[in-house]
């Protein structure tokens, strides 16, 4: 079964583990203090893109009430307080809003390349400019007009400087919600001018329950192997899945386990089967996994002989036997250095349009000579 991720995330209207957040908006609405931009931040797949979502349909339902005056007999009539950010999915506002045709939401994303038929690698300025025209323009019957940013870390230097001219200078009844997957990169004076709602890792359970909800019929094993490499983040627990993510992992595990005499003819057949353009962009999943190995490598050889426990789960049978093996041939510190050496490979052979499948070798042949070495 084939998800369309972003489709799910963004007509999904429950949306697990982020209540925290949806209540700070809510208490926002209700009290009348709605800032005019908001910056949802946390990991790749955590959800920011559906609670964006959620909101702008929520403030699309609820158009600002500057003034309600008295009523019948002069008494002031109170703002009536929501309790929830849910509205009716199959409504006329909703509808437009899953069509795409809404007039008063705006989506600033990375566009197409007419030269190259390919998304571009950033958010240009001239697409942050055109919120600043959406924004002027008078919206249907008085209401809100919401833009989205998706993602600010995917805007360029001069995508960034005009979006802070429009937090500058926010025009009425005008809200900006921005996702930001690493925060920490942007702009100061960006972050400063938006409220900040953070999202936080789900729950091991949470992710899992998510994944059950969506993949009936994967294993329970399966499922559990997907959770563990998820980070807490069920989107990108799902784009693993339809990438069979598990597999991809499984084979960088069984090459690790071959070294520091890696198995020459195999390593061959593995990087120039992620590279062939059928395999699409698992590539750079390769790149993610590997980084996840390390990373998760770290943390549990870093507790052994501790009194100190993680919170790690294999993702597959004798993951954390390998973990122990290769983190004690190396210092971690090495091994952290060692992965900034690769990350800088891949981002080279990206940015130069290297040979990928030769990328691939030499980064497994530089572990491999660092464990020999040792």
């Amino acid at each position: 079964m084939d998800i369309d991720v972003n489709e799910l995330r963004r007509n999904t209207q429950d949306l697990v583990g982020h209540e925290h957040a949806e209540k700070l908006f809510l208490d926002a609405y209700n009290a009348d203090k709605i800032h005019h931009a908001w910056m949802i931040t946390g990991p790749q797949g955590i959800g920011k893109a559906t609670l964006a979502f959620k909101v702008a349909r929520f403030l699309l339902n609820n158009p600002p009430i500057d003034d309600q005056g008295p009523g019948l007999f002069g008494d002031v009539l109170e703002k009536t307080e929501l309790l929830s950010l849910k509205t009716d999915m199959d409504n006329p506002v909703n509808s437009q809003i899953t069509a795409g045709s809404h007039p008063d939401l705006m989506i600033v994303e990375r566009t197409e390349d007419p030269k190259t038929g390919k998304l571009r690698s950033n958010i240009l300025v001239d697409d942050v400019r055109k919120i600043n025209e959406f924004f002027h323009k008078t919206s249907t019957d008085g209401g809100w007009r919401v833009a989205l940013v998706d993602t600010a870390d995917e805007m360029n230097r001069n995508a960034a400087n005009a979006i802070l001219k429009i937090l500058e200078e926010p025009p009425a009844n005008s809200i900006l919600i921005i996702l930001a997957n690493a925060p920490g990169r942007l702009l100061p004076t960006i972050k400063s001018r938006c409220r900040m709602l953070p999202l936080k890792p789900l729950k091991s359970d949470t992710v899992k329950e998510i994944l059950t909800k969506h993949f009936p019929d994967k294993e329970d094993n399966v499922i559990d192997g997907y959770v563990a490499l998820s980070n807490g983040s069920p989107g990108y627990a799902i784009s693993l899945i339809e990438h069979e993510g598990l597999k991809v992992y499984s084979e960088i595990l069984g090459l690790l386990s071959t070294m520091p005499n890696i198995n020459v003819p195999l390593m061959h057949d593995f990087a120039t089967a992620i590279t062939t353009k059928k395999a699409g962009d698992t590539f750079h999943l390769f790149s993610e996994l590997l980084s996840h190995f390390i990373s998760r490598m770290i943390r549990h050889v870093s507790y052994l002989n501790t009194d100190h426990t993680h919170n790690i789960k294999e993702a597959l049978t004798e993951e954390f036997a390998l973990m122990e093996e290769l983190g004690t041939n190396i210092p971690l510190d090495q091994w952290a250095e060692l992965w900034e050496k690769i990350s800088e490979k891949m981002a080279t052979a990206d940015r130069l349009h290297m040979d990928k499948k030769q990328t691939v070798i030499d980064i497994l042949n530089m572990i491999n000579s660092a464990i020999r070495k040792n």
